[in-house]
């Protein structure tokens, strides 16, 4: 091909890909030119799953999720794309509050994903049991930790949703005006608060810090993203679906 695309794939496709998938894509590869990269976010949640308790659909999580790394790296080219928190804050001026807790290094990545594909345990990873070891190489539990945390946040963010009520129409100006002010606080959330790792919030800022990350939202990328969480929690009020998936229902 004259432009072979570039190609990324979330999480649950490394999870649920198999052998006859990825001879496809190495013969789209060969035959097409298609490149496939991975993201830091695919590395975090892969990892984060690591430590799971055995399940009777999954009695190994480590080497399930560890065969997708092996997935990606027999795939993919090095570069990794960045966290779409990482691309926000950098595209509007504020990647200063990166907190690295939240935001792994792009160039360490690659190794770690190497690192990770060819450890022959757990324990060889987190250096559990060696004391030659020189303390843990690659701490699952952390990104544990992360994965529980966004989960706790996203119920907390979703039951703000609970005081609009059905139906919202294009003249319900009190209700979208409540959508707005529940989409600026999944975004001051989700792409400040967090990649900050709490270190700083959006009254925090300076004034033109403020102006720069509201406008980002009315705007290219910014805007998609802004109409599809709304639209989508406005589909879900509508339509009176659950607004947690029943997976998350069932946690709490």
């Amino acid at each position: 091909a004259k432009n072979p695309p570039d190609i990324y794939f979330d999480t649950n496709v490394w999870i649920g890909m198999n052998a006859e998938d990825v001879k496809i894509l190495e013969e789209l590869e060969r035959n097409r030119g298609f490149r496939y990269h991975y993201s830091i976010t695919n590395y975090c949640e892969l990892l984060s799953h690591f430590e799971d308790p055995p399940l009777p659909d999954c009695r190994d999580p480590f080497s399930k999720y560890q065969h997708c790394l092996r997935r990606i790296v027999q795939l993919c080219y090095g570069e990794v794309l960045p966290s779409p928190e990482m691309e926000f804050l950098n595209m509007v001026g504020l990647e200063k509050y990166l907190n690295p807790a939240w935001v792994p290094n792009v160039r360490q990545i690659a190794l770690a994903v190497e690192l990770v594909a060819n450890a022959g345990s757990l324990s060889e990873l987190t250096g559990e049991g060696n004391d030659q070891a020189g303390g843990t190489l690659v701490n699952p539990g952390h990104y544990r930790k992360l994965r529980d945390t966004d989960g706790e946040s996203f119920v907390k963010i979703m039951d703000l949703l609970k005081g609009i009520a059905a139906p919202i129409t294009g003249a319900d100006s009190a209700k979208l005006d409540k959508l707005f002010v529940w989409f600026m606080n999944v975004a001051r959330f989700f792409l400040l608060v967090r990649p900050s790792n709490g270190q700083t919030t959006y009254d925090l800022l300076q004034p033109e810090e403020k102006e720069r990350f509201a406008k980002a939202f009315c705007d290219g990328a910014g805007k998609l993203f802004h109409i599809h969480c709304v639209q989508i929690a406005k589909t879900t009020i509508n339509n009176k679906r659950d607004l947690l998936p029943i997976e998350w229902v069932n946690k709490r």
